[in-house]
């Protein structure tokens, strides 16, 4: 009974073993004969350019992953992690061609990508922002990300121009307003009381007009305007100049010191040394008048320039001093407040 059971149990052994083959090569640890399933996931998804993807590729069975993220057809990257950035705004589709030892599978997923343009930035600087007036500011847009852009300058003029110069003409404190508009939308840039500009403080010896540009060859006329102030009996002026660019033409006497009959007015002009002198005065009983600031005499002068030359023109150091002196009714001396240059830019 003993050698029965034996048998029994070695039967029942060899069946619980697998006994009769085949089943440990179905099942062992050697390569798959699946072929490759190609999958990713990315992120993020949407946002403002330049987006940064990251891209994953979960794909199966497969050795190689090569990427196209923008629909062109052309492989972009290769690798299970990999990002990309998408520089310009659009919907972009995305391929995955994943490849394995058994085959190649592709996955294209169309639109998956959606990048927004970025929103512009309004910036700029001006140049000077303050001084007397007029003032001349040349405007430099930095905007970044726009289209077009709209200048509000704060004294009631405006300007479409992308680098627009704009004088002041009268004093204050001005804000400064740069709109821009580009793909993503649209910004505005203030600055409160941007530019500064002074009133000019009479006595005085001023350039008219005080910003010129001209084009090469052209002879433009310049005018030196000596003002003075209520109370003033008279003045003498020292102006000296550039004979190489400057030619004197003439001086005539203002209307600030006329009252019963014309003021005086001695000119004396020595062109080899540079320099205009001269001197007025009222000749009427009833006068320095009381009508306020005015213009007391204008030197005229014919400028000539050549290509590309600009010219920082300024008064002689001698004006404020001993050489140029402008007097009361009692002959006492009144100071020169303002001695304000031009500037002469010739183009092509």
């Amino acid at each position: 009974m003993f050698k029965k059971s034996l048998s029994l149990f070695l039967i029942l052994f060899l069946i619980n073993c697998g006994g009769g083959g085949g089943g440990g090569e179905d099942s062992g640890a050697g390569p798959s004969n699946d072929p490759p399933v190609a999958s990713f996931s990315a992120s993020p998804l949407s946002g403002a350019a330049p987006l940064a993807v990251n891209f994953t590729s979960t794909s199966t069975n497969a050795t190689t992953h090569d990427w196209d993220f923008n629909g062109d057809g052309i492989l972009d990257a290769s690798g299970v992690l990999v990002q990309y950035t998408y520089a310009e705004a659009g919907t972009y589709t995305v391929t995955l061609t994943a490849t394995g030892p058994n085959g190649t599978d592709v996955l294209t997923r169309s639109n998956y990508v959606t990048v927004s343009a970025s929103p512009p930035a309004a910036l700029f600087t001006g140049e000077p922002t303050s001084g007397k007036k007029d003032l001349r500011v040349e405007f430099s847009n930095s905007s970044l990300r726009y289209n077009s852009s709209v200048w509000d300058f704060g004294d009631g003029n405006t300007s479409t121009e992308d680098n627009p110069v704009h004088t002041y003409t009268t004093a204050g404190n001005f804000d400064v307003t740069l709109s821009v508009v580009g793909e993503g939308g649209s910004d505005t840039n203030v600055l409160s009381g941007y530019i500064t500009v002074d009133d000019i403080q009479t006595p005085a010896i001023v350039f008219d007009p005080k910003y010129i540009e001209t084009t090469s060859g052209s002879s433009i006329p310049i005018d030196i305007k000596v003002l003075g102030v209520s109370g003033m009996a008279a003045a003498q002026v020292v102006i000296f100049y550039d004979n190489s660019l400057m030619t004197y033409d003439s001086v005539t006497a203002g209307d600030f010191l006329k009252g019963d009959s014309d003021p005086l007015l001695v000119v004396t002009s020595n062109p080899g040394a540079n320099r205009v002198i001269i001197y007025t005065s009222s000749l009427s009983s009833d006068l320095p008048s009381n009508d306020g600031d005015g213009v007391i005499a204008t030197v005229n002068f014919t400028f000539n320039g050549s290509v590309d030359t600009s010219v920082d023109i300024n008064l002689d150091a001698s004006v404020g001093g001993s050489g140029s002196l402008m007097l009361d009714v009692d002959g006492g001396e009144i100071t020169i407040n303002d001695a304000v240059g031009a500037y002469i830019l010739i183009n092509e």
